[in-house]
């Protein structure tokens, strides 16, 4: 097992994983103490950057040049939910995750994922306490500095473990108050903590959003690559809309609410602005200066991940895998019924090329579409979340409510700039027509960017993958299936005592 420790690097604190038992050890045995972090002048600075650069880094297989942390999560859980295609195995690191095996207590994926996490949550851990030690020694002069660091800490804490609710629960599970994972925070990590149940670790991840929306009320961050309240909102109106429609439904009504409360809170906050019509197909989706993006990494010279990054499996104009043959595409079924599933005039269609195989040639590309593998610099940015999202959680939730008018209202300002000839045609939407073209509107709207594996859980939808897969090709997914929830991993029912057999 990897000891857990701290890397002071460029002003950046930098942390590695080790498995979840691990979580009661000091850090230790590196090039920075403990100590050492706790005297620097930009303390907090550092331990916060530490966690957004660990959450665009590492992936379950050192020796493979895959996409890093929330991205490779994001992908992952889209090539299972399959609407992304893997096309070929040349090389075969995309095909292998999109295999139907992750959910195994042994699988390497499976116990990555926790171990990722819950390390990230450890770190998040030690800087709420270290803020938290700060802010009680009075001193004015840090106060909001220090608060605002706390609320970041907060909500990255939320995320992480959204992540794993998302992964490890399901219906039965919740219904049955089945533990299914530890729960560490600041005040118990130095102990190793039993399974709990999904309706505990959700209500004190809420209680962390909850904590971060008031703490950064008042914070004007000076990058996108940092959570601002904006972005913590619609961070846990995701966790209220999968807790009343995905895991607890006799919750429905009160979740919904909150989800379609706090979706409009950003609306109306008029900060950032859908991606126009006029722009849908020369936006390229790679620049943290389009206005519609809340959420992202704006990838350097020194921070690229070059041919292991995003980009690399995404875009055939940047040398990579994508260019090279094992593209990443709209799966073949979605695009032959496309028009069925939206409109034969929604101009999202022209996202995907037939030419190279249903690629995302008009989604994602590298800045100036260079000539194919043309892009060896590796510098488009990275795509977190976007005001869209909000538009369609605002949507989803209001259906859910029973309130198809609002529902209608948020989707038709979406798609005045995405197929204007349909608009007036959403006012025809009622029941399943409505709940359907929302649905769709998930998967065409957010396709590739870590959106779907929840839609999928959310709306239940049935998905045979399409001839252009490379792997299971022709199998017919459904909600219920194993894939879909992950088994306790392995490591963690070998090194925690309080699991039982």
């Amino acid at each position: 097992m990897k000891k857990i420790f701290f890397v002071l690097i460029s002003g950046v604190l930098v942390a590695f994983s080790s498995c979840a038992n691990l979580l009661v050890s000091e850090p230790r045995g590196s090039t920075a103490s403990e100590q050492q972090v706790n005297s620097s002048i930009r303390e907090l600075d550092a331990r916060l950057l530490g966690l957004y650069s660990n959450n665009s880094s590492d992936s379950p297989d050192s020796q493979a040049e895959l996409i890093g942390g929330q991205k490779f999560i994001d992908m992952y859980f889209d090539l299972l939910t399959s609407d992304v295609a893997v096309t070929a195995a040349n090389y075969g690191w995309a095909a292998g995750y999109s295999r139907l095996t992750g959910y195994y207590a042994t699988s390497t994926v499976n116990n990555w994922l926790w171990s990722y996490e819950y390390n990230n949550i450890r770190n998040a851990n030690l800087l709420i306490k270290r803020c938290n030690e700060i802010l009680a020694t009075g001193d004015a002069s840090l106060k909001t500095s220090t608060e605002h660091a706390l609320g970041q800490a907060y909500a990255l804490r939320g995320l992480f473990y959204s992540n794993l609710l998302n992964v490890y629960s399901n219906s039965e599970n919740v219904a049955s108050n089945t533990p299914i994972m530890p729960y560490y925070d600041e005040s118990n990590m130095g102990e190793i903590q039993a399974l709990s149940s999904y309706a505990y670790v959700v209500e004190k991840v809420i209680a962390d959003f909850d904590k971060a929306i008031t703490l950064l009320a008042g914070y004007t961050r000076d990058s996108k690559a940092k959570i601002d309240a904006n972005i913590a909102k619609i961070l846990k109106a995701y966790v209220h809309i999968n807790k009343g429609r995905a895991f607890d439904i006799t919750s429905t009504t009160a979740e919904c609410t909150k989800a379609l409360s706090l979706a409009e809170e950003v609306i109306a906050a008029n900060q950032y602005t859908i991606l126009p019509y006029a722009q849908l197909l020369t936006n390229g989706f790679n620049t943290t200066e389009s206005a519609n993006w809340m959420w992202g990494v704006n990838v350097t010279a020194e921070t690229t991940r070059a041919i292991n990054s995003f980009w690399s499996w995404i875009d055939i104009y940047t040398y990579g895998y994508a260019y090279a043959g094992d593209r990443l595409a709209l799966d073949a079924g979605l695009y032959t019924n496309f028009n069925t599933m939206l409109s034969s005039t929604d101009q999202r269609k022209a996202w995907w090329s037939t030419q190279y195989g249903y690629a995302p040639t008009n989604k994602f590309f590298s800045t100036s579409k260079p000539t194919r593998g043309g892009d060896r610099n590796w510098l488009n940015d990275l795509i977190l979340m976007r005001i869209e999202e909000a538009y369609l959680i605002a949507a989803e939730a209001a259906y859910a409510l029973g309130d198809e008018a609002k529902a209608r209202t948020h989707l038709k300002t979406l798609i005045e700039q995405r197929d204007p000839n349909y608009v007036a045609s959403i006012d025809a939407l009622t029941g399943d027509a409505l709940k359907n073209y929302i649905a769709n509107n998930w998967r065409i709207e957010m396709w590739a960017e870590g959106k779907s594996f929840m839609a999928f859980k959310r709306f239940g939808w049935t998905h045979t993958r399409a001839d252009n897969h490379v792997i299971s090709k022709g199998v017919t997914l459904n909600v219920s299936d194993r894939y879909f929830t992950f088994e306790l991993p392995s490591n963690e029912d070998n090194y925690n005592p309080n699991v039982g057999s």
